[in-house]
């Protein structure tokens, strides 16, 4: 699709201040403001700095060139939704929280998030937090002997579902973008998170199953909506692509790095273990 026809998709689907945040976004997206981005060398630790972004896909090369040619852009304005998803019309981008070395922050989503309930009855309070790739039994440990804490459980992070990790080969591929420029910081406004933004405005990109679930949420995060997260209208340009993770699959795979980097030229590869493969 081409900038008249997302537009088109725009003018059809709201109105107000969402519809002057799609469009402004639709403007900015098609600039494609070439940016500074992070260099490194092979061998070298990869270092994500607060408010980088990362978008994990399905599949391998074959979804990766339509983005790297196309951008990312919500699948509603594609006319290819199937009508699943809980937040609508925008593009779903992990945002890293604090200055971290990337084989920590795969470690940490790599484990597990466990809540548990302090007290018991109408006194009780739900605490969630993310547990490191095998330290479950040594936070269990101290739950168990904790004279305070009732009930646990444990689920998988959101991220192992969606990104490459340590303990799932589903997802092979995802991207790290480079948020520093001022016309990154101009685009990520228009984030269906931001609780600045009135109820009205966040109508068209909530399915209204979720709906009212997500006005509670957006403030008080649990488990399962977690506060990693960022969702922006329309999408974002390729240009902010400054890398590329991969799986342990396509690491080993010597024509798939070829034809990312082919396709990446300024952009380095890396491994769950943190590491620059390809620079």
């Amino acid at each position: 699709m081409n900038k008249e026809k997302y537009i088109e998709y725009a003018k059809k689907t709201f109105q107000g201040k969402a519809l002057e945040l799609v469009l402004n976004n639709i403007e900015l997206f098609y600039e494609k403001k070439e940016i500074k981005k992070n260099k490194y060398h092979v061998g070298e630790e990869v270092k994500l700095k607060k408010g980088t972004y990362m978008h994990g896909i399905p599949g391998l090369l074959d979804n990766f060139d339509w983005i790297v040619e196309h951008g990312f852009v919500a699948i509603d304005f594609t006319g290819n939704s199937e009508g699943k998803n809980k937040i609508k019309n925008s593009i779903g981008m992990w945002n890293i929280q604090e200055d971290i070395l990337l084989k920590d922050y795969i470690i940490n989503y790599s484990g597990v998030t466990i809540t548990y309930t302090i007290g018991r009855g109408p006194g009780s309070k739900e605490v969630s937090k993310m547990i490191p790739y095998h330290k479950f039994d040594e936070e269990t440990e101290k739950i168990n002997n904790d004279e305070n804490i009732w009930t646990y459980w444990a689920e998988k992070t959101k991220e192992v579902t969606f990104l490459p990790s340590l303990v799932s080969d589903k997802r092979q591929i995802a991207f790290i973008l480079n948020m520093e420029s001022d016309y990154a910081k101009e685009m990520i406004k228009a984030n269906v998170w931001n609780t600045e933004l009135d109820e009205e405005t966040l109508k068209e990109f909530l399915d209204y199953r979720y709906y009212s679930k997500f006005l509670e949420l957006r403030f008080n995060k649990d488990a399962s909506t977690t506060d990693r997260e960022s969702a922006i209208m329309f999408g974002l340009p390729s240009t902010l692509i400054e890398g590329v993770l991969v799986g342990r699959k396509i690491e080993q795979d010597k024509n798939a790095l070829k034809h990312i980097k082919e396709k990446l030229k300024d952009c380095y590869i890396c491994n769950i273990d943190g590491k620059v493969i390809v620079e």
